[in-house]
């Protein structure tokens, strides 16, 4: 949740005119690290092509692994090259990425810490692991990673709705509504608008229409419906009306968003849907 320019440490997808988002992390995650060259080459079996040499052309080749379903194949890959490279802490984010945005949500969570423990300034930047703790259950370490975060992108309410949701899996909502970790001015539609839904101050049906109405373009209407279905699917959730969490995840999942986020409302799809099929 870090850069105003990038989606996140993987995406390739670049969002030059999206404001304050959660991406400054890849810029200064880049300077932290430097410039991470691999040595050697694995060829790839399919296009008979070497495989990445950098650390900005692995990011790529798993944006693209994850669009063409071969997220397993770029998973082998990469253990191939980081077992030759265990100290290049980027790779860890990028291997951590591609573990929970394929379904290996604790494993990813494995390789994040990992990163943290090669390069602990690096924590704040990572977003991404505090996703991967919620999922897995881990809301108080959770809690942590999106506080931490708000140091270092203190605009960021995609930042304050995760750290919302760890807060009602340990406290309840109206403590988690009285205690909103509130970020600054985020001007992608409908952000505002959701941060004031899980103060309480605006009802579900603002956020729809906030949602309905705002982005300039067709692209600009499908990312702000993007962004207010996922969150208010994700609101319902925390408010324990699966069916209704169902409804709007599905229609996020619709708008055919292929960034980490999007891969995020897929993941919560499959479990709603999962949820359901047990009862």
């Amino acid at each position: 949740m870090s850069n105003p320019k990038f989606r996140n440490a993987n995406d390739s997808n670049v969002r030059k005119n999206l404001g304050t988002t959660r991406w400054v992390g890849v810029i200064c995650f880049s300077v932290v690290c430097g410039c991470l060259v691999l040595a050697g080459f694995a060829q790839d079996s399919n296009k008979g092509k070497p495989t990445p040499t950098t650390t900005e052309g692995w990011s790529q080749r798993v944006e693209q692994a994850l669009k063409d379903g071969k997220s397993d194949q770029a998973l082998k890959e990469l253990d191939i090259a980081m077992a030759s490279m265990p100290g290049n802490a980027r790779l860890y984010i990028i291997r951590g990425s591609l573990k929970f945005r394929s379904g290996r949500i604790v494993e990813s969570i494995s390789d994040f810490d990992k990163c943290i423990e090669l390069d602990p300034q690096v924590k704040p930047y990572l977003w991404q692991r505090g996703i991967s703790l919620y999922y897995a259950d881990k809301f108080k370490e959770g809690l942590d990673q999106f506080a931490v975060h708000r140091e270092v992108n203190p605009n960021d309410v995609e930042n304050a709705f995760w750290h919302f949701l760890c807060n009602v899996k340990l406290n309840g909502l109206e403590s988690a509504q009285k205690d909103v970790l509130l970020a600054g001015f985020d001007q992608r539609v409908p952000l505002m608008q959701v941060q004031q839904l899980i103060q309480g101050k605006l009802a579900v049906e603002d956020v729809i229409a906030a949602a309905e109405k705002g982005g300039a373009g067709t692209q600009g209407q499908k990312l702000s419906r993007f962004y207010g279905y996922l969150y208010i699917g994700l609101y319902y959730d925390a408010l324990g009306d699966v069916e209704k969490a169902k409804k709007y995840i599905q229609l996020c999942v619709d708008q055919g968003d292929s960034s980490y986020m999007g891969d995020v409302g897929k993941i919560h799809l499959d479990i709603l849907k999962k949820r359901t099929a047990a009862k």
